[in-house]
């Protein structure tokens, strides 16, 4: 650029020293070859020159100009550091109020002692004392088998044969095969005529099966009872 500055400025002189060159001279066609021998080469290349880098320095201005100014990442990244939020202190806990020391209770009086009366001596003659017989051991309890031996005898009842003779006709004939007893009143049972039949049942009109022993039964008829074997 300072080449092409000096260039023009020499020009510049060259014109105000002639004066044919004013501003109010009247230009004079000079001749084909006069006019190309009056200015050399190198002015015309020199500003055709400067001409390009003044275009090029406008634009380059103008799209300088034309851009936003970037904004600044390392402020808009950046976190905002926050204000240190005070901490409050812990509430002091209230002071414990002091104890107040109570004096020492006075001990207690001690107890008066009981009197105890000497007794009296024994007699010389006095006998030495008997020492007490041991407790009779209790006898065992009895086998459930002694203790059934001595439940009471069932009671006696005639048999078939020691009935009255009218009783005896008015019975119904009555065969008896076999017989279970239990322990259980419901799980006894009497065949009789071929039927089975429990305490309370009627094995013929008029005769109730009144109990089942063990090998006998009791049957009862018009009031009176007897007993059959099975």
């Amino acid at each position: 650029m300072s080449y092409i500055l000096d260039a023009l400025r020499k020009a510049d002189a060259q014109r105000e020293r002639d004066p044919a060159r004013g501003i109010h001279a009247q230009p004079v066609r000079p001749a084909a070859g006069d006019d190309a021998r009056s200015t050399p080469a190198w002015v015309w290349l020199l500003a055709g020159g400067a001409a390009v880098c003044a275009l090029a320095a406008g634009a380059w201005l103008w799209t300088v100009r034309a851009a936003p100014p970037a904004a600044p990442v390392t402020a808009m990244n950046a976190p905002r550091e926050s204000a240190p939020v005070p901490i409050a202190p812990p509430p002091m806990a209230p002071a414990a109020p002091a104890m107040e020391v109570l004096p020492a209770a006075p001990p207690p009086a001690p107890a008066p002692e009981p009197v105890v009366k000497a007794a009296p001596a024994p007699a010389r003659l006095a006998s030495a004392p008997v020492p007490a017989s041991a407790p009779a051991a209790t006898p065992a309890a009895a086998p459930a088998s002694a203790q059934k031996a001595a439940a009471p005898a069932p009671e006696r009842l005639p048999s078939l044969a020691e009935l009255p003779a009218d009783v005896q006709r008015e019975l119904p004939k009555l065969a008896i095969t076999g017989g279970v007893y239990s322990e259980n009143p419901a799980q006894r049972m009497l065949v009789i005529n071929g039927q089975v039949f429990n305490e309370g049942g009627e094995p013929a009109p008029g005769v109730l099966l009144e109990q089942i022993r063990p090998r006998s039964a009791v049957l009862k008829i018009r009031g009176a009872r007897y007993t059959v074997a099975y």
